[in-house]
């Protein structure tokens, strides 16, 4: 009888597993940027560009560098007990006047501000930073610095991409990228999004990126994430292998 039921359990553990497998919900979904800004660098970390249709990355002629900041508020789309299982950046690139440079993707390590900075023309220049905005020195300016100056970020990238031509990009998806993203769902008050670096031993290289403020909607930066949820165990399900559990204890002390 004890093996019977020992035979029992592991059925039904057995048809749980199945019925779970067949179950898991799998799912693809785009996630817009919740923010966004560049960082120009500076030497008084006066400039920024918080509601700027374009951000930048790269080297100007003058040899300053450019870096971008991107953030998604993953835990606000994805449900909570999801399992991610790849994660892509896919960025439009809108104005170049150089060869190709790889740009890496870096997890950030410390909160920034998008703020009301808005430079004009084609704003490469940037714009006076305004309260609360990122700039080369301060993570909100004007009060809240930086670690270090350029940001402060996680030195081995999640990800790199060579930025050539005019158009769209994606940094395809790695176990960093995934794992940036799960523990952004894990952990929401820890998400600070992915410092965008690259071209900074040359000059004359710098990328101009379509921001989420941009005037076309398909070229606002976008996360695809492919995740998967397995659901829990039924109660009848649960209360069947306790019962029988139960049932193989009696039977042992009988």
């Amino acid at each position: 009888m004890k093996a019977i039921i020992s035979h029992a359990i592991l059925g039904f553990a057995g048809i749980w597993s199945v019925a779970s497998a067949a179950m898991v919900d799998a799912a693809s979904i785009s996630i817009a940027a919740s923010k966004d800004n560049t960082l120009y660098e500076t030497v008084d970390g006066s400039l920024s560009n918080g509601s700027g249709e374009w951000m930048f990355v790269g080297s100007t002629q003058t040899a300053t560098a450019r870096r971008s900041l991107v953030a998604f508020d993953v835990a606000a789309v994805l449900p909570a007990n999801a399992v991610v299982q790849s994660a892509s950046l896919q960025l439009y690139m809108s104005k170049t006047i150089s060869d190709a440079i790889d740009v890496s993707v870096h997890r950030v390590t410390s909160d920034w501000g998008e703020g009301a900075s808005d430079a004009t023309g084609s704003e490469g220049g940037g714009a006076a930073a305004t309260t609360g905005d990122a700039t080369w020195l301060h993570a909100f300016s004007p009060s809240v610095n930086w670690t270090a100056a350029g940001g402060d970020f996680v030195s081995t990238p999640s990800a790199t991409a060579s930025i050539g031509s005019i158009g769209s990009y994606v940094w395809a998806s790695t176990p960093q990228l995934a794992a940036d993203v799960q523990a952004w769902l894990n952990n929401p008050s820890q998400n600070y999004g992915w410092e965008l670096i690259g071209g900074e031993a040359g000059s004359g290289n710098s990328k101009r990126f379509d921001s989420r403020q941009s005037s076309i909607e398909a070229n606002r930066p976008a996360l695809v994430v492919e995740y998967s949820v397995v659901p829990e165990p039924t109660a009848a399900v649960l209360g069947a292998i306790g019962l029988l559990a139960a049932a193989g204890r009696r039977r042992s002390q009988a």
